[in-house]
């Protein structure tokens, strides 16, 4: 049984027999669980309004099994407020969270960074910067982290003006003269990802490595906040007659 608080944020919820939910929280102490929350379902129920994304909670949890029940809910601070291209990337966040995390480990240092993030996106960052070292530190957790600064066949230090490719759970590799495609780039850019060091070359880098790490890990299924998120860019460039390509 877990009666002590716990903080964390909502990432999913949904209904669960007639007046509940069931909510999947991402949480400092325990990293992701899953809990029912009953008789919130009315529409006077203080308790509803609570169960949002982006709404820092504190809450207990009873019960011994992997569902948990959960207790005493109030909140941690003001819900962070999103809108258009952030809240979209903060339900992509969300979204990786809850499919990739294991149950009940936790993670106090993605926890930290995933508030700092939806922080940062409230704030209308750059949001490709926001997104990559998520990414980055998300695999790093996971225990598919890359190291980033040599190449994993011969253990030399990256260099700036050779071209290296990604091999799959494995690392970076020099590159040879035959291989064309989006799996190429500069040692350059790869030493500007490891200083945080944003510039156009580096965040495309950093995109191809993370989305192709993730899209092993998350299989066939797509994401649901992508495809919102480019049905509404659709939708948004069609109302402004830009050309979709």
């Amino acid at each position: 049984m877990v009666s002590e608080s716990l903080h964390g944020f909502v990432l999913h919820r949904r209904a669960y027999r007639e007046t509940s939910f069931l909510t999947d929280l991402f949480t400092l102490e325990m990293g992701k669980v899953s809990a029912v929350i009953k008789g919130v379902r009315g529409n006077k129920n203080d308790k509803k309004s609570l169960l949002q994304p982006f709404q820092p909670l504190l809450f207990s949890l009873s019960g011994k099994h992997e569902l948990r029940n959960l207790n005493q809910l109030e909140s941690a601070g003001k819900t962070l407020k999103l809108s258009g291209h952030p809240l979209f990337c903060a339900m992509y966040l969300n979204e990786l969270l809850n499919r990739l995390l294991p149950k009940e480990v936790p993670h106090p240092e993605l926890f930290e960074y995933y508030k700092a993030s939806l922080t940062a996106l409230q704030s209308e960052c750059e949001i490709e910067p926001c997104l990559r070292q998520f990414e980055l530190l998300l695999l790093d957790e996971l225990g598919y982290g890359m190291d980033l600064n040599h190449d994993f066949e011969t253990g030399q230090s990256i260099e700036a003006h050779v071209d290296y490719c990604l091999v799959l759970e494995q690392g970076i590799k020099v590159i040879g003269p035959e291989s064309i495609g989006s799996n190429r780039f500069s040692g350059e850019s790869l030493i500007a990802i490891s200083n945080n060091i944003w510039t156009t070359n580096s965040l495309k880098c950093a995109k191809y490595i993370t989305r192709t790490a993730l899209a092993h890990l998350l299989g066939s299924k797509p994401l649901k906040s992508r495809e919102l998120f480019q049905q509404n860019w659709a939708s948004n460039s069609i109302t402004r007659g830009d050309k979709l390509k």
